[in-house]
């Protein structure tokens, strides 16, 4: 059983994290993570932009975006926590509400930088839950040292976030704020809803409203950000599992399989099954 499955969280190091993080194709992370980057250079594609992460950077992943692998440099030095959500739940709101603040905040930069001292005290601390989540020595309290050296580091981040954005998660811009709002209903209802006019709706806004802050934010219109989703999502099917296409287009809400297809093809320039056949041994 996997340290994730016995006590919640789990480490990884720049040895081991290919894992969990696909190297040569579009991929899904199971649980949420923070990722640490001590030295080298990692590039991420993540929604509708890419994102570059060098020495005293850290990142948020979350279980409803797709990410691909672009480049990691050869000096790459890491660590990852990955955790279960419901093992982050008994922590404070704000806590939470920081994390979903900073993966928002994330989608709009290029990296989080922090201070070189402060990733050295977050690093120790990782290093030593670590040690005591690989520990082989018989230990009585193991499972509440656990919980309690990751609420440690939970609180040192909640510290260093909230120093970082200087407050402004409780000065989010009207249109941060709509932009947020977006992305948040389009992870949870792009398999059924690829109109902007429903997103439009829920925010009680004009359309044209949503598309131009939208665009004044990310740099990309609403109606492209909601095909880069599906098209993430029709990716991400295809290379990790069998199922045959007709079956995917019926996930992805597609009306049949030739309307996926056309779809498909119009954004990558190839057929669902070329894009198959290139992840083939």
């Amino acid at each position: 059983m996997s340290a994730l499955e016995k006590f919640g969280v789990e480490i990884f190091t720049q040895h081991n994290i290919f894992e969990r993080i696909s190297a040569d194709k579009p991929f899904r992370p199971e649980n949420p993570a923070f990722i640490f980057i001590k030295s080298g250079t990692i590039k991420l594609r993540q929604h509708f932009s890419d994102l570059e992460l060098s020495a005293n950077m850290f990142m948020v992943t979350d279980p409803q975006t797709i990410y691909e692998m672009v480049s990691v440099s050869g000096d790459f030095q890491s660590r990852m926590v990955s955790y279960k959500r419901d093992f982050i739940s008994a922590l404070s709101l704000k806590f939470n509400r920081l994390i979903t603040y900073r993966y928002f905040r994330q989608q709009m930069n290029r990296g989080v930088p922090f201070a070189e001292n402060e990733m050295d005290v977050v690093w120790k601390s990782v290093n030593f839950l670590k040690y005591i989540l690989d520990s082989e020595t018989e230990m009585l309290y193991k499972k509440e040292m656990v919980e309690h050296l990751f609420s440690v580091f939970c609180y040192q981040m909640a510290g260093i976030i909230s120093k970082e954005d200087n407050n402004s998660m409780n000065q989010m811009s009207r249109q941060e704020e709509i932009v947020f709002v977006f992305l948040t209903d389009l992870a949870e209802h792009h398999l059924t809803e690829r109109t902007v006019e429903f997103y439009a709706e829920r925010q009680s806004i004009t359309t044209r409203h949503l598309s131009s802050v939208v665009k004044s934010i990310t740099g990309k219109s609403a109606s492209q950000i909601i095909a880069l989703i599906v098209m993430n999502e029709a990716k991400v099917l295809l290379n990790s599992s069998n199922k045959p296409v007709s079956e995917v287009s019926s996930i992805l809400g597609f009306s049949d399989q030739y309307s996926f297809s056309h779809f498909f093809k119009k954004h990558l320039e190839v057929s669902p099954s070329q894009y198959r056949h290139q992840f083939e041994n």
